[in-house]
């Protein structure tokens, strides 16, 4: 059972009194979302645990441990992207959380450039604190990123020299004085410090979602008018599916073939990534996270069509169940010769969004709701 205080309460308990089910869906996405982004930050307390006894006496397991820490983060991230594209508290933080594609070489060694990157380059960056770090991102190019979620996969994984072999293979030495590599305390003291901004910027964000102050974001969505709270939640819904999802990270790397355009190519990951993707845009519309569960887009699209609520939900379904059939890692599947089973189950996944944006532009007209996709 869950249990809420404050204005989370008073407006659970009036959202589920009163008669309006827009109210009511509104704000059991905001529930839902809450809990949410505190299991992100439970996962990237994990991680900052895991990397912080690493840097401090590094070790293959320790490396392992981290890596593993980083990798469970990722659901739980993946899932509460559908927050983004309304301007909410997500949009602000999503450019230093988790941008790609990844110039290696702007944050360290790589095959082609041994002496490269921030961590290599004690004259320009003297300090490898958390403000040189933010404000480092993006200088000089936007693959020069140097924070977030796949700053720190790279620092964990390393360059995939061979690109056929799997996951990168950074040895654990490259962190240990007199070790592989060079500049090993400035290589912990990134890690450590891209981590610790990581989890900084992600507890902000949940700061300002938060429930039980009425000035929050969150709190104000719901305590607005229910038409406007529906607007946003359907506009992520609807980006996040098709010009994220679709377009971005499932079609571009496919049209491209170019090995960079997956999202976690430093950790061959991706298939976590668009299947915690299409989970959250699902959760959306049926008004769910995990075991929690309550009014959503989809009742309030069966209120007014059945047959059209109904379809929704089966396209939705369609695509998890394709995305879930890709054989691992994605881009070995993107990558496979036509007429394998690997290429046709990528191209079964394309070929489930394609009524996907029909249907959602009829649930906003239903709904009575105008979105920009």
């Amino acid at each position: 059972m869950r249990l809420y205080t404050g204005l989370a309460l008073v407006t659970l308990v009036s959202a589920c009194s009163a008669p309006n089910p827009e109210a009511a869906a509104v704000h059991e996405y905001a529930v839902n979302l809450d809990a949410n982004y505190k299991d992100v930050i439970a996962r990237l307390s994990d991680l900052q645990t895991a990397v912080n006894a690493f840097v401090q006496a590094p070790s293959a397991a320790g490396l392992v441990a981290a890596q593993q820490a980083w990798l469970a983060a990722r659901p739980p991230y993946g899932e509460c992207e559908v927050s983004r594209f309304y301007g909410g508290p997500l949009d602000q933080a999503q450019g230093g959380m988790n941008e790609w594609p990844i110039d290696e070489s702007f944050i360290d060694y790589t095959t082609t450039n041994p002496n490269g990157g921030i961590i290599n380059d004690p004259t320009d960056y003297p300090q490898l604190t958390a403000q040189v770090l933010a404000v480092s991102d993006e200088r000089g190019g936007i693959e020069n990123l140097s924070t977030g979620f796949h700053a720190i996969e790279f620092l964990l994984w390393g360059q995939r020299v061979d690109q056929t072999a799997g996951p990168g293979q950074r040895p654990y030495t490259d962190f240990v004085d007199g070790g592989t590599a060079a500049n090993q305390d400035r290589r912990r003291t990134y890690l450590k410090t891209a981590t610790d901004l990581l989890l900084s910027d992600m507890q902000g964000l949940d700061g300002l979602w938060d429930l039980t102050n009425p000035a929050s974001y969150g709190a104000m969505m719901v305590a607005g008018a229910p038409k406007d709270g529906l607007t946003k939640m359907l506009r992520g819904f609807s980006n996040m599916a098709i010009s994220e999802l679709f377009y971005e990270r499932l079609s571009d790397p496919y049209v491209t073939q170019d090995r960079k355009d997956e999202e976690s190519c430093f950790s061959e990951s991706t298939f976590t990534d668009l299947n915690a993707n299409a989970l959250g845009v699902e959760d959306v519309y049926l008004g769910r996270y995990q075991m929690m569960t309550g009014p959503s887009l989809s009742d309030l699209v069966k209120a007014k069509n059945p047959a059209l609520d109904m379809q929704m939900r089966q396209e939705l379904s369609a695509i998890r169940a394709a995305l879930a059939a890709i054989p691992p890692p994605f881009d070995h599947a993107v990558l496979s010769p036509v007429g394998s089973d690997a290429h046709d189950k990528v191209q079964a996944a394309i070929d489930a969004f394609s009524p996907v944006q029909a249907t959602i532009d009829q649930v906003a007209q239903v709904l009575g709701i105008t979105i920009n996709i």
